[in-house]
């Protein structure tokens, strides 16, 4: 099979990006508990740009296929596993230190897989279980909180596009934060009433003034560095901000711990595959069934700016990392 390979990581992401090769591969085989599944498209996440920089908490041994996510059709079971899986779609997701999406053939866990409806395209698929599941479980927290407005930054984010979608459903406010004046145009046309632009001058004043008119209490943070302490020193009172991305590539910083002691205030953070485990019996399919509804009948959907192929992949990427807002990009 062919796949595409790093090399090194490099926190220099074009060189980076660089030093990737499409190389032959064994194919690999699935061991115990695993399926063999033929990759029909994978997406670019922002963590998959942060793995090839070093910089995430995923750490294989090297040369290494990158990619987390993505879409195919099951060709092999492992011994245990029904043979009635051969033949079905499913999104996958794999973590370990064989294997990627990024490659012809893989090889996951088939309890990191998702068998999808016949509904469901491809590329939809594809970018179906990281993104559509960190909104639904993000999202889950401000309504087990009760909480009457939350605030996002990266909201023209896909993320943020589908807890926009959450949130409407009932009736809940949501402030968005961008960096862009387009990213702006687009909410405000999208017809999103409350906007922030993180780039103003006096974006922490108008931050805090909104933050504490419409008492938002729960902060979903894609970015991290300084943008979580600017959160975190807005918000009113028993207020929590949960981390669940480093857009940024920064530390964070710059938080006032006296908000912290006396307003009683929470910095927390969400992993998906944290969330997932604590689901209890059953209600993973529950949510699954659920979110694929949501795409099938055009409720919820991933937008894909292009699709590339192993030889184009460094050219998808820098395409991706230019703007991302556009959506996802594909690797086929």
């Amino acid at each position: 099979m062919k796949a595409v390979i790093l090399p090194a990581y490099n926190n220099n992401l074009i060189r980076a990006l660089i030093s990737m090769k499409v190389e032959d591969k064994a194919i690999p085989e699935p061991t115990e508990g695993q399926v063999q599944i033929k990759m029909e498209a994978a997406p670019c996440n922002p963590s998959d740009i942060a793995f090839l920089r070093g910089e995430y908490n995923i750490v294989k041994s090297l040369p290494c296929i990158p990619g987390f996510e993505g879409c195919g059709i099951i060709t092999k079971v492992s011994d245990g596993i029904d043979e009635k899986f051969v033949g079905k779609r499913v999104s996958c997701f794999i973590q370990d230190d064989e294997g990627g999406t990024w490659s012809e053939y893989a090889v996951a866990n088939i309890t990191d897989c998702i068998f999808l409806k016949n509904k469901m395209s491809i590329e939809q698929g594809a970018c179906f279980l990281v993104n559509p599941f960190t909104a639904y479980g993000l999202y889950e927290l401000a309504q087990e909180d009760n909480c009457e407005t939350i605030i996002q930054n990266a909201a023209s984010g896909q993320v943020g596009r589908f807890i926009r979608v959450f949130a409407k459903k009932n009736k809940l406010k949501v402030i968005n934060i961008v960096r862009k004046a387009e990213q702006l145009d687009q909410l405000k046309a999208e017809g999103e009433k409350y906007i922030l632009d993180s780039s103003a001058e006096d974006f922490a004043e108008q931050l805090k003034a909104l933050a504490n008119k419409l008492n938002a209490t729960m902060a979903y943070d894609a970015v991290g560095g300084e943008m979580t302490a600017q959160l975190l020193n807005a918000m009113p009172p028993d207020s929590e901000v949960i981390l669940y991305g480093g857009l940024s590539g920064a530390d964070v910083s710059g938080i006032d711990p006296m908000t912290v002691i006396f307003d009683s205030k929470i910095l927390s953070g969400f992993n998906l595959m944290d969330w997932m485990e604590n689901l209890e019996d059953g209600e993973f399919e529950e949510v699954s069934d659920y979110l694929q509804d949501l795409f099938i009948n055009g409720t919820l959907k991933t937008d894909i700016q292009g699709s590339y192929s192993y030889d184009e992949v460094v050219t998808g990427i820098r395409a991706y990392i230019g703007n991302m807002s556009r959506g996802k990009i594909l690797i086929k």
